[in-house]
C-alpha cells in the first residue's frame, strides 16, 4: 500500500502535523545537540538543549564533534544525538536499521541490501552480513565510524569501513552523527561525517533481554538475547562491566516470496507509432525460461522434457493459440509478456535479505589510580556467519548451437524452413534450475583491545583545568569465505559445443578437433533442449576451498585539552594531539583462483590475486575554541573555533585538513552556526594494492540491437561512436566477459571542502523545544572511484570522441567487434558536489502543564531536503556531469518523525518515515516517460513497552505496519542489491514487509 501525504490519518497524521509544524518545504535532518527521541523516553536519558547550557555554565561537559570540553556554549558542527531510550524501544535488530533512518545516511550495507555479488568490489557491496553507513550519499569509504571516539578495527576489506553489525542495540548508550565534515577533528574518512557509537561502561546492575521478531510472512524469524552486567568494588574506584549477546536469523528470503519482487524489475514499453514510454509491469522474459527457447521462422517454440518442440504457453490456460505468428524483432530475448507459466522473473531467485548467526562479548575495566589518573580496559570480539545467493545460471543468447551438433533434431529444421542454421547459428535462451543457486558462505571474526589512561589535572596553567587521554589499540578481523555450487562457464560453453562422435554419440568437440592439446576426458556433451544429466552437472559445477583474509589495525593515540586564558567571552580552550595508526591487510583468494596456487584451476573462468597492503600515518592535530563576547545588545554569545590535522601517509605523503566554525547569538532563543573546513582522504589499501584479478560478469553492449535505439541514458554522440566500432548492428544483448579489477599505487588523495550555515532556536517561551535548520555544501575533487563495468562500456560509447578515458578500458574483438573485456581499476575521477538543507524539531511536554490530563508527550522530526548531487567522471570531458537528484537513494525530500506518549509504566511511540518520489535516471522525463518517477512513499512504525513489575517489562509493536510494498518501476531493484559510487542505489525500499516484534527485559 503505498500513501501519499494527504491519506494520513489519526495517531499519523497527528504525528507529522505536530512535528513538522515548524519546518519549511526544505527540510531535512541535523540537529543541535538533542536527543533524536529523548524527549519520549520515561526516564529522559539525556537533557533538553536548553537545560544543557545552563548545566554546561556549572561544569564543563564533554559537547559532541569536538574534544574541547565546552562551558557555556555548543560546537558550531552540526550533530544529531539517537539516545538509548529510542534505540531499546525501537524494535530493530541491527542497529544500522535504526540509524540508516536518519535522513543524511543514504541506504548503505545492511542484511536486506549485501546478497553478495561476487563481480562487484568489496567495497560498499557484497560481503553479506556486513553493515556499513554512508552519510550523505558519498560512500561509506568516506563516513567515518569510530567507538567511543575511538578508531575501531575495520571489517570491510582493503577499506577502513568498520562493521556496525558488531555493535549491538543493548550496549550503545547513544549515538552522535556528526554531519559537518570532521576530518580536521577526527582524521581521514570524515569528508562527509562521522558516526560516533558512545557505549556503556561503569554500568552497575544487571539487564537481561530476549526478543523475537518475524515478517506476518512468517519467513523471517530472529531470536536475540542479550546480557549487560557491572559492579563497582574497592570503594567505587574500580568498575568491571561485562555484556554478551547472540542472534540469529534463520530466513532465507528470495524475490519469489514477495509480490512486488516476484516477477523482477518492470521495464520500459514504449508502443509502436508513440513518443510516450509506460511501465511494462508483471514482467516475464524468455530469457529466464526453466525450458529452452529459440525462434524459428518468425514463431518462439519451447522445449518439452523430451526434446520435442511444442509453442509457449504465455498463461496457464494457454492464451495463444500455437499457430500465431509473433514478430520478434529477429530476437527471441526481447519478447516481454503480461503475463505467463514458462517466463521467469529477474528476481524469482535472489535473496532479498541474508541469514546471520552473530555472537558479541565486550568487557570493560576501569580503576581511578590517583584522584587525577584513571586507568582503563576495553575488548571486544564477535562472530559473524552469512551466506549470499546467486540467480540460478541462464544462457541469454550468447552462445549459439552449430550445425553439425547432433542436439539439433529434424524437427528444429523443418520449423526453419528446412535450412541450415549456417553462419548466424542457433540462437536460444533458457535458464538452468537443475543446476540450483550458488552461493558464497562467509565467516568473520573480530578482536579489538583498547587500554589507557585518562585524568584532570586541576589549575594546571595559570588556574585553568586541564584533562588529558591516552590509550593503545589493537584490533584484527578475519574473514573467510567459501564458494558453493558454482557453475564453471569455461566449461559450459565446452560441453555446449558438441558434435557427433564414433558412433554417432554426441562428444564435446574439443575430444573431436585435430588437436590433442585441448582435449578434456571430462567433457560430457550438453543438450540444452533437455533436462541436464547428472554427468552433466558433475562436469559443470564445483565447490571452492576456503579463502583466508585477516584485517589488522594499530592506534597510539593522545590528547590533551583545557583552558588558556579568559576574554569577555569566557575561557579560551584548546586541544592537542597526536596519533599513529596503521593497518595492514592481507586478503586471500581461493586456491582454485589463485593462478600462483597448485590447486589452480583455470576451467573456472575466475582469477584472483592475494592482497598484500599496508598502510601507516602519523598525525598531529589541534582544536581551538574562542569565546569572544557575551550579554551585550544584539550579542548574547559570540565565538569562533578551529581545528587542524596534519598527517603523513606512508602512501599518499603530506596532508592537511583545516576547519573554521563561528556561531553568534543575538538573543538566548536564536543562535547562527557556520562551519567551512577542507577535508582530504587517502587511498584505502583495496584502492592502491588490489592485484590484478579477472572474473566474468553478464554484460549488455550499448551498441547492440536494442540499447542503441532505446536506452534512456544515451547522449547525441553514442550513435556515431557505435557506427565506427561495429558497423554491423549486433543481436546478441547480452555478453559474458572478462572483468579485469586492479589497484593504482598512482592514486592521488581526495580533496574536498564543505560548508554549512545554519540556525538554532530555542525559545524561552517554549519549555523543552529546539528547531534546528542547517543547510550544507560538499565539494569534492580528484574523487577516487572504480567504475562499474556496464558504466564503463556505456560512458565509452557516450563521450563526444572514443579518445576518451573509459574506452581506454574497453577491449573489442578487431573482426567481430564484440565486446572481450573491461578493466575495473581506481582512477582519480574530476569532481563531486552535493548539497542540501537538514531540519530537526524536537519537543516534550507534560498533558498536565496544558490541562488535557497526565502523561508525558515526545515529538521529534527529521528532514532533509537534497538540492543537489552531482559528479563529473571525466576532468577533461567537464560537460558530462552525472546528475542523481531525484534518482533511487537520492529523493529530493525524506525525513523521519515521531509521536510518544509515556505514562506510568506505559510506553507507546509511533514512527512515519517518508521518502519522495523518485526515478531511474534524471535523464526520463515527464514529457516521454509514463509515470516519470515512483509515488512519495511513508513506512509507519509502532512500538509498545509495559512495565509489568518492577523490574521486568514487556515490548512489542511492527514496522512497516500497514506491509507497504516497494513501487512497481524500473530500477527500484531490490534482490542482490549493491552500490556503487555513481548513485544507482538499490535497497531504498523496505522489501520485507510488515514485521513483527516483541521483547522481554529484566533489570536489577
Amino acid at each position: 500500500m503505498i500513501q501519499k501525504f494527504n491519506s494520513l490519518s489519526g495517531v499519523s497524521a497527528l504525528a507529522f502535523v505536530l512535528a513538522s509544524a515548524s519546518i519549511p518545504a526544505a527540510s531535512a535532518q541535523t540537529g543541535a545537540s538533542a536527543d533524536t527521541g529523548a524527549a519520549v523516553a520515561q526516564d529522559q536519558e539525556g537533557q533538553s538543549a536548553a537545560a544543557e547550557e545552563e548545566a554546561r555554565e556549572d561544569k564543563g561537559i564533554v559537547v559532541t564533534g569536538t574534544r574541547i570540553r565546552h562551558k557555556g556554549a555548543a560546537s558550531a558542527t552540526p550533530t544529531t544525538v539517537i539516545s538509548a531510550e529510542t534505540i531499546r524501544n525501537s524494535g530493530s535488530r541491527q542497529i544500522a536499521d535504526l540509524v540508516n533512518q536518519m535522513p543524511a545516511l543514504v541506504i548503505s550495507q545492511s542484511d536486506q541490501t549485501s546478497n553478495a555479488n561476487r563481480d562487484k568490489d568489496s567495497l560498499d557491496s557484497g560481503h553479506p552480513g556486513l553493515n556499513l553507513l554512508d552519510l550523505r550519499g558519498l560512500g561509506s569509504k568516506r563516513t567515518l565510524v569510530l567507538i567511543n571516539g575511538r578508531r575501531h578495527v575495520p571489517g570491510a576489506p582493503g577499506t577502513s569501513g568498520v562493521d556496525i553489525s558488531t555493535i549491538p542495540n543493548g550496549l550503545v548508550e547513544r549515538v552522535e552523527i556528526i554531519t559537518g565534515g570532521a576530518s580536521a577533528q577526527y582524521g581521514a574518512d570524515a569528508v562527509a561525517g562521522v558516526a560516533n557509537f558512545i557505549l556503556k561502561k561503569d554500568f552497575k546492575g544487571l539487564e537481561a533481554k530476549v526478543s523475537y521478531t518475524n515478517s506476518t510472512y512468517g519467513d523471517t524469524p530472529g531470536y536475540d538475547a542479550d546480557v549487560l552486567w557491572g559492579t563497582n568494588f574497592n570503594e567505587n574506584r574500580g568498575n568491571v562491566t561485562l555484556f554478551a549477546y547472540y542472534g540469529q536469523s534463520n530466513g532465507v528470503v528470495g524475490g519469489q516470496d514477495r509480490p512486488s519482487t516476484r516477477y523482477g524489475n518492470p521495464w520500459w514499453y514504449r508502443p509502436a507509432g508513440t513518443r510516450i514510454n509506460t511501465i511494462l509491469d508483471d514482467r516475464h522474459s524468455f530469457s529466464y525460461s526453466p525450458r529452452a527457447v529459440v525462434l524459428l521462422g518468425s514463431k518462439p517454440y519451447v522445449f518439452n522434457d523430451d526434446g520435442t518442440m511444442r509453442a509457449p504457453r504465455l498463461g496457464s490456460a494457454g492464451i495463444l493459440p500455437n499457430s500465431l505468428d509473433l514478430t520478434l524483432n529477429s530476437v527471441v530475448g526481447s519478447l516481454e509478456t503480461n503475463s505467463g507459466s514458462e517466463f521467469g522473473g529477474r528476481y524469482d531467485n535472489w535473496l532479498l535479505s541474508v541469514p546471520n548467526e552473530r555472537f558479541i562479548t565486550h568487557g570493560t575495566f576501569g580503576y581511578q589510580l590517583t584522584d587525577g589518573i584513571r586507568f582503563f580496559l576495553e575488548a571486544d570480539y564477535a562472530t559473524n556467519k552469512s551466506h549470499g545467493e546467486y540467480g540460478l545460471w541462464y544462457e541469454g543468447g550468447g552462445n549459439k548451437i552449430w550445425d553439425g551438433n547432433p542436439f539439433i533434431t529434424a524437427e528444429m529444421i523443418a520449423a526453419n524452413g528446412g535450412q541450415p542454421f549456417g553462419a548466424n547459428g542457433l540462437t536460444f535462451v533458457r535458464q538452468y534450475p537443475e543446476l540450483g543457486k550458488s552461493r558464497s558462505d562467509y565467516q568473520r571474526k573480530m578482536y579489538q583491545v583498547v587500554t589507557g589512561f585518562e585524568g584532570e589535572l586541576p589549575g594546571l596553567f595559570f588556574g585553568h583545568d586541564w584533562s588529558w587521554e591516552t590509550h593503545f589499540s589493537y584490533g584484527k578481523t578475519t574473514e573467510t569465505i567459501q564458494d558453493r555450487n558454482n557453475t564453471s562457464n569455461e566449461r559450459y560453453m565446452r560441453a555446449l559445443d558438441a558434435v557427433a562422435g564414433p558412433g554417432g554419440a554426441p562428444i564435446c568437440a574439443v575430444n573431436a578437433d585435430a588437436d590433442p592439446t585441448n582435449d578434456d576426458p571430462r567433457c560430457v556433451a550438453l543438450n540444452p533442449f533437455k533436462p541436464l544429466t547428472s554427468a552433466v552437472k558433475n562436469y559443470l559445477q564445483y565447490d571452492t576451498s576456503k579463502s583466508s583474509t585477516s584485517l589488522e589495525q594499530y592506534v597510539v593515540s593522545g590528547y590533551v585539552t583545557g583552558g588558556l586564558f579568559n576574554l569577555p567571552g569566557g575561557e579560551v580552550q584548546v586541544a592537542l594531539g597526536a596519533e599513529y595508526r596503521s593497518e595492514a591487510n592481507n586478503i586471500g583468494a581461493r586456491a582454485e583462483y589463485d593462478p600462483n596456487n597448485p590447486a589452480y584451476v583455470a576451467d573456472y573462468g575466475v582469477v584472483e590475486n592475494p592482497l598484500k597492503g599496508r598502510i601507516d600515518v602519523s598525525e598531529i592535530f589541534g582544536e581551538l575554541s574562542v569565546p569572544l563576547l557575551k550579554d551585550l545588545p544584539l550579542i548574547h554569545r559570540l565565538s569562533v573555533e578551529s581545528a587542524v590535522r596534519i598527517a603523513d601517509y606512508s602512501t599518499a605523503g603530506k596532508t592537511t585538513a583545516e576547519k573554521y566554525g563561528v556561531q553568534w547569538a543575538p538573543v538566548p532563543d536564536l543562535r547562527f552556526r557556520a562551519t567551512y573546513g577542507t577535508a582530504v582522504r587517502a587511498p584505502n589499501i583495496s584502492e592502491v594494492f588490489t592485484a590484478s584479478s579477472i572474473s566474468g560478469q553478464w554484460l549488455s553492449d550499448p551498441c547492440n540491437y536494442y540499447n542503441l535505439p532505446n536506452r534512456a541514458d544515451k547522449t547525441q554522440y553514442t550513435a556515431a561512436n557505435c557506427a565506427a566500432v561495429m558497423p554491423v548492428n549486433k543481436n546478441d544483448y547480452w555478453l559474458y566477459l572478462d572483468v579485469i579489477k586492479k589497484g593504482n599505487p598512482e592514486l592521488n588523495v581526495e580533496k574536498a571542502k564543505t560548508l554549512t550555515l545554519g540556525a538554532v532556536f530555542q525559545p524561552t517561551f517554549l519549555k523543552n523545544f529546539t528547531l534546528t535548520v542547517d543547510y550544507y555544501r560538499i565539494r569534492m575533487r580528484d574523487v577516487i572511484s572504480s567504475v562499474e563495468p556496464q558504466t564503463i562500456i556505456n560512458k565509452c560509447m557516450d563521450a563526444p570522441t572514443l579518445n576518451n578515458p573509459y574506452c581506454a578500458l574497453v577491449v573489442r574483438d578487431p573482426v567481430t567487434h564484440n565486446l572481450l573485456s573491461v578493466v575495473k581499476q581506481n582512477i582519480n575521477l574530476s569532481q563531486r558536489r552535493t548539497s542540501g538543507v537538514d531540519v530537526e524539531v524536537d519537543y516534550s511536554f507534560d498533558l498536565a502543564d496544558l490541562g488535557l490530563g497526565s502523561g508525558r508527550v515526545g515529538i521529534n522530526s527529521v528532514f532533509s531536503r537534497l538540492i543537489e548531487n552531482k559528479y563529473t567522471p571525466d576532468p577533461e570531458n567537464p560537460d558530462n556531469v552525472t546528475d542523481t537528484f531525484g534518482v533511487f537513494g537520492f529523493p529530493e525530500l525524506k525525513g523521519r518523525a515521531s509521536l510518544t506518549y509515556a505514562k506510568d509504566k506505559l510506553w507507546v511511540g509511533w514512527t512515519a518515515r517518508y521518502f519522495s518520489g523518485m526515478k531511474q535516471t534524471t535523464t526520463i522525463t515527464e514529457e516521454l516517460y509514463r509515470p516519470y518517477k515512483t509515488p512519495a512513499i511513508f513506512y509507519h512504525d509502532l512500538s509498545v513497552s509495559y512495565q509489568l513489575r518492577k523490574n521486568i517489562s514487556i515490548g512489542g509493536g511492527f514496522s512497516n505496519i500497514f506491509n507497504t510494498q516497494p513501487p512497481r518501476y524500473p530500477g527500484a531493484e531490490a534482490g542482490g542489491a549493491y552500490f556503487g559510487d555513481e548513485g544507482w542505489q538499490a535497497g531504498v525500499y523496505d522489501v520485507m514487509g510488515r514485521t513483527g516484534f516483541i521483547n522481554l527485559r529484566f533489570t536489577r
